[in-house]
């Protein structure tokens, strides 16, 4: 296969354009002895500088039937009076190797030999422009303008049109001679010699032509119906969705409909838009090729989202996009100033080859990235890619160096590569919708457990809010209530020793509230949420406390403990057990030595506080409210908490917390 593609993007620059099999210059089917030739058919190719200025003139396009008198009659004048010598061979010839700068002339003369007027149609082939002349004795010369880059002539009869035939009448007894003009501004012909078929005969050909082309018609109409379901369904995503890969897909579907209905519309029976305007399958030709690739390399680029997900290979597209339209315009002005077919032919290879390296250069480093998405789309362009190279090669070699080369029907490659293509979208499409859906289900997943954490978090606020509330009644208001007894109590005393010791418990109750307030404050406040500044809190506390009764004492605390983040009753409990156990070592243990160790591993933390005081029976009964509420405190945090002392041995109180 590699070795098969440079031949097939080479070899249709350097075939050259084979004239066909020997054919005769003239036949007429179905008239018997009505219609007669009276003379041999006679050639003349116009080689002067005048016929090159006539066939560049684009005025020659403007007849759309059969006239009596014409502007143009000088000219023909002048050529019925020239010798028409040139061999037929010769003209076949140089018709097949240089057509677009000379005019090519036949002459012959017919006779009707009926009392009836006769109504001929002269087939002359698949050519530009055909002009025929017919020059009758006494009779106004008849003029009939027609060829595939005209309007078929407004006297011609369905069939006629159909069949691309010229309309001529021939009065009774009338004689004459019948000079055809051919004229060619493009390569794209097909000339065996000229055709004179009767009323009924051309009527049963087209028939027949009917009958053998009518499974390719079918074909075709099945292929334009695929397509418009195509383009109203990506239509009714695009309005559903608003996506605009939908759009551009859209446009790209269009353009590859009107292309192909350029090719087909006279074949179908359709008088929609080319076969009104024909030279608009000129003007567009390569415009309609290349602008439904501009829109899917958009598609592409869109659909992937490369801009997010592929920035490098998104430059690269632009790139060609922005290359195509420079194109399109260059494309556009090159053949409304030359009108060469065959110049604009052979840039578009050379085009064409350039961008479908550069696009096989990113679609392959795109496959390599083995998405599954990515897999659609690319399998679909080169689909359409190696689909439109093949029809192209084919087209150039039958239409342009009328080579003949078996094939039926040469859009028969485009047309199967864009049906895969499709298929492959389909596909790509529905596989995108799928990973959608399950994104978006993930992302409602993900949504009502965030609703639920909230709401979680929601109730662990108000438990705070409700603990807070709490320590305020308990704590703080019984000790405002104990200054306000004290008070009382002071005011009342007469005697100033008396009068003393309620003041100094009014002073420790102040103190002891501004602590609690204090804790209470720092606890909420979100700055400290780190397990780092809760460490630093505590750890003055106990140095000032141990100091204050000279115990000497270690602090240990791990390197990467900045890194735990508490939540906010977390912190609180914490540093209220850590506060307790303090305040129990300073006050009861009759210790010397102290320490404090606390590390994280993983999601837990474990604080411990350690004495060689005179320690006390865990399972004893207490007097006191210490113990009991700093297990409290732990069983709000799920927390574990270790006691374990012995007389005269110490104690060591450890707390393990499972960070949330």
């Amino acid at each position: 296969m590699p070795r098969i593609l440079p031949y097939l993007f080479c070899f249709p620059l350097l075939a050259q354009a084979q004239p066909p099999e020997s054919f005769p210059p003239l036949l007429k089917y179905g008239f018997g002895k009505d219609l007669a030739v009276t003379s041999d058919v006679y050639s003349l190719i116009d080689t002067s500088d005048n016929a090159g200025g006539r066939i560049a003139d684009r005025g020659i396009s403007s007849g759309t039937g059969i006239s009596r008198d014409t502007p143009d009659t000088a000219y023909f004048n002048a050529i019925a009076q020239r010798r028409f010598s040139t061999p037929y061979t010769a003209l076949v010839r140089q018709l097949y190797k240089e057509p677009r700068h000379y005019i090519f002339w036949l002459k012959f003369g017919l006779q009707n030999k009926t009392a009836a007027a006769l109504d001929l149609s002269v087939n002359c082939g698949r050519l530009d422009y055909t002009n025929l002349f017919f020059v009758s004795p006494g009779r106004p010369l008849q003029r009939v303008m027609g060829g595939f880059l005209r309007r078929p002539p407004a006297a011609s009869s369905y069939t006629q049109r159909r069949s691309s035939v010229l309309p001529l009448r021939l009065e009774p007894y009338e004689s004459g001679e019948l000079f055809v003009e051919i004229r060619q501004r493009t390569d794209e012909y097909d000339f065996n010699g000229l055709e004179i078929y009767d009323h009924n005969t051309l009527n049963s050909y087209f028939v027949q032509d009917v009958m053998e082309w009518s499974n390719y018609r079918v074909i075709q109409l099945l292929f334009q119906g695929f397509l418009l379901c195509q383009m109203l369904y990506v239509l009714f995503q695009w309005l559903i969705i608003r996506r605009r890969e939908y759009l551009y897909y859209f446009c790209y579907m269009a353009g590859i409909s009107l292309y192909f209905l350029s090719k087909q519309e006279s074949v179908l029976g359709l008088d929609f838009l080319f076969t009104r305007y024909p030279l608009l399958k000129v003007y567009l030709g390569k415009t309609l090729l290349i602008f439904p690739y501009f829109f899917y390399f958009r598609f592409v680029r869109s659909f992937l989202e490369m801009k997010i997900n592929y920035p490098r290979f998104h430059r690269w597209v632009r790139w060609v996009e922005n290359f195509l339209l420079v194109y399109i315009a260059f494309d556009f002005c090159l053949i409304l100033y030359t009108f060469d077919r065959r110049l604009q032919t052979d840039i578009y290879f050379i085009v064409l080859i350039g961008v479908f390296i550069l696009a096989a250069r990113f679609m392959f480093g795109l496959y390599r990235r083995k998405q599954t998405l990515v897999t659609y789309i690319i399998t679909g362009s080169l689909f359409v890619g190696t689909g439109h190279i093949i029809g192209l090669v084919f087209s150039y070699l039958e239409f342009n160096r009328h080579i003949d080369l078996g094939v039926p029907d040469i859009f028969i490659f485009a047309q199967l590569g864009i049906v895969l293509e499709i298929f492959c979208f389909t596909g790509g499409l529905s596989y995108k919708s799928q990973a959608s859906e399950k994104e978006k289900i993930k992302s409602q997943e993900n949504l009502i457990e965030q609703l639920k954490a909230n709401e979680l978090l929601q109730s662990r606020m108000q438990n705070i809010r409700n603990k807070i509330a709490q320590d305020l009644h308990d704590d703080i208001g019984s000790t405002l209530s104990s200054i306000s007894i004290l008070s009382d109590l002071a005011l009342k005393e007469k005697n100033g020793g008396q009068t003393m010791v309620t003041m100094n418990e009014i002073k420790h109750s102040s103190i002891l509230l501004m602590e609690r307030m204090d804790d209470i404050v720092w606890s909420i406040n979100p700055r400290n949420d780190s397990l780092e500044n809760l460490l630093i809190r505590v750890k003055h506390f106990a140095t000032t406390l141990f100091e204050a009764r000279e115990i000497d004492y270690t602090i240990y605390i791990q390197e990467n403990i900045d890194q735990v983040k508490l939540p906010m009753d977390y912190r609180q409990h914490i540093y209220l057990v850590l506060k307790e156990a303090i305040n129990n070592l300073v006050k009861y243990a009759g210790a010397t030595q102290a320490g404090i160790r606390v590390s994280f591993d993983h999601r837990v933390l474990t604080l411990s506080i350690r004495d060689n005081g005179c320690g006390f029976d865990p399972s004893g009964r207490n007097s006191g409210n210490g113990i009991p509420g700093m297990q409290k405190r732990a069983s709000l945090m799920n927390a574990a908490l270790d006691i374990r002392s012995d007389k005269k041995e110490g104690t060591e109180i450890s707390l393990r917390v499972d960070i949330p």
